[in-house]
C-alpha cells in the first residue's frame, strides 16, 4: 500500500512539475508580412544611457522583437510584429521616457550599429 501512495505521489509530482506543451502550432507562428522595421528620428539622447532608456521602454512592448539606439545619429530601429503593435504605440513609448520622436526617417537600409 505504501509503495502504491508513493507512486502515486511521485507521478503527480513528476506531472506538476513537466506540463506538456499545449499550444497549437498556429499560435507560435508570425506572420512574415506582419513584421516590420521601422527608423524613427529621437532627439534629446545624449548618452548610452539615454539609448538604453529608449531601447528599454521599447522592448517591454508587446510585438518588438529587437531594437537599437543611437544618441549620436538620433536614431532608434526597432522591429515589431505590426498585429501586436503600431508606429503610434512605439512613439508614445519613447516620448514617455522623456525623449522627442520628430518622425519616421526615410531610406535608411541599415541598422544602428
Amino acid at each position: 500500500m505504501k509503495r502504491i501512495l508513493g507512486l502515486l505521489i511521485a507521478t503527480a509530482l513528476f506531472a506538476s512539475c513537466n506540463p506538456t506543451s499545449t499550444k497549437n502550432q498556429s499560435e507560435t507562428i508570425t506572420d512574415v508580412a506582419a513584421l516590420k522595421t521601422i527608423e524613427l528620428h529621437v532627439t534629446g539622447m545624449t548618452c548610452e544611457g539615454c539609448e538604453s532608456t529608449v531601447k528599454k521602454a521599447v522592448n517591454e512592448i508587446n510585438g518588438v522583437t529587437s531594437s537599437s539606439a543611437s544618441h549620436i545619429k538620433e536614431l532608434t530601429v526597432v522591429s515589431f510584429d505590426s498585429t501586436l503593435t503600431s508606429i503610434e504605440e512605439i512613439s508614445e513609448a519613447i516620448s514617455k521616457t522623456g525623449y522627442t520622436v520628430v518622425g519616421e526617417m526615410v531610406n535608411l537600409d541599415k541598422p544602428v550599429e
